[in-house]
C-alpha cells in the first residue's frame, strides 16, 4: 500500500505543476519532465531558515563547490 501526503496550498502556489492525486492515482501535468515550475518571486517570501550541517553541503550559498 502506498501513501500520499499531498502538497499544501502554499507549496502548490510556489511550485505550480505539482502532481495531483485523483481517484487513487497520481497524475503529472503536461509540462516537460515532471512539469513542475517555480514562482521565484513568491518563493522569496519563504526564506529557508533551516541549515544543514556543513559536512552535508556540496555547494556554498553562492553556488561554488564546497570541496576544492
Amino acid at each position: 500500500m502506498q501513501e500520499w501526503y499531498g502538497f499544501s496550498e502554499t507549496i502548490r502556489e510556489v511550485f505550480p505543476g505539482c502532481p495531483e492525486l485523483k481517484g487513487g492515482y497520481i497524475y503529472l501535468n503536461e509540462g516537460t519532465g515532471l512539469g513542475i515550475d517555480i514562482d521565484e518571486k513568491l518563493a522569496a517570501k519563504y526564506l529557508c531558515t533551516n541549515r544543514l550541517p556543513e559536512w552535508t553541503l556540496a555547494r556554498t550559498p553562492d553556488g561554488t563547490s564546497a570541496r576544492p
